[in-house]
């Protein structure tokens, strides 16, 4: 830990813009739930993504990866040893047991940004893969009461990385949660600062969050393929990403859905 830390607040998005982020993580919340019960054996990743903009256009909102991140497609798909941003392909094929990760953005085209991560299996349900998302699930409902005004950020990043050596797998620190607002990505990033002289962060009322964990079951070795984008363990290790839009207040309010019945 850096030795001499100044701490700046961060920066709240003006009321009205987390009013329109509310609304628009219910819309989200119900085209994520949509792509989950989607999900199934046989099918291509390049599926989801085709039902994903069915659905977008059905309930009114934009799709965010393309249009504003410049990712090649409008969700990422992502399949076991897959951690991130992997790119819907017709020839990529869901088999049975899979871990899938969904990701996806959304806006309301009015300067509101959503985005979120969730992960499930196709098909049968393998005990393994099952513990490791129940344990990267879990530690993001832990630190969901650490979104409080005055927590610093390098505090929430060390809840997170004590609950994962708690339940025995490895955090992710090169992908992080952030702030989010009318940018979909905006500083700072939920980590803890490194050097011996460091900025970091106090959260304030009225900060968005998008609380991420990504979790492998052991060390990984991080490669991204010649897409320029899907990032892969070389040590063919599986993962987990969940992410959830949390608003900094006393009582933090958790804009997005759990999901509970796609565990």
């Amino acid at each position: 830990m850096p030795l001499f830390t100044v701490i700046h607040p961060t920066v709240p998005n003006p009321p009205a813009v987390n009013d329109r982020i509310t609304l628009l993580a219910r819309a989200h919340s119900k085209l994520l739930a949509v792509l989950l019960d989607a999900v199934r054996p046989g099918m291509a990743t390049a599926d989801l993504a085709d039902v994903a903009r069915e659905q977008a256009a059905t309930l009114g909102i934009g799709l965010s990866f393309r249009t504003k991140m410049g990712f090649p497609d409008d969700i990422s798909a992502c399949i076991n040893t897959q951690a991130m941003n992997s790119v819907p392909n017709r020839n990529t094929l869901i088999k049975d047991g899979d871990i899938v990760k969904i990701a996806f953005g959304s806006t309301d085209g009015g300067g509101a940004f959503c985005v979120q991560n969730w992960s499930m299996q196709a098909g049968t349900i393998l005990p393994a893969r099952r513990a490791l998302l129940n344990d990267a699930r879990d530690s993001l409902d832990d630190a969901l009461a650490y979104c409080r005004p005055g927590i610093k950020v390098s505090e929430l990043a060390a809840r997170l990385a004590r609950s994962a050596a708690e339940k025995g797998f490895w955090l992710s620190t090169e992908f992080a949660g952030h702030m989010i607002g009318q940018e979909p990505v905006m500083p700072p990033s939920i980590v803890q600062p490194k050097g011996l002289f460091a900025t970091g962060h106090a959260l304030t009322e009225g900060t968005v969050l998008s609380l991420f964990v990504l979790a492998h079951a052991a060390r990984p070795r991080l490669d991204r393929r010649d897409d320029g984008w899907t990032v892969v363990d070389r040590k063919h290790g599986m993962s987990a990403a969940y992410s959830h839009m949390v608003r900094v207040a006393a009582l933090p309010q958790l804009l997005t859905s759990p999901y509970r019945l796609h565990a």
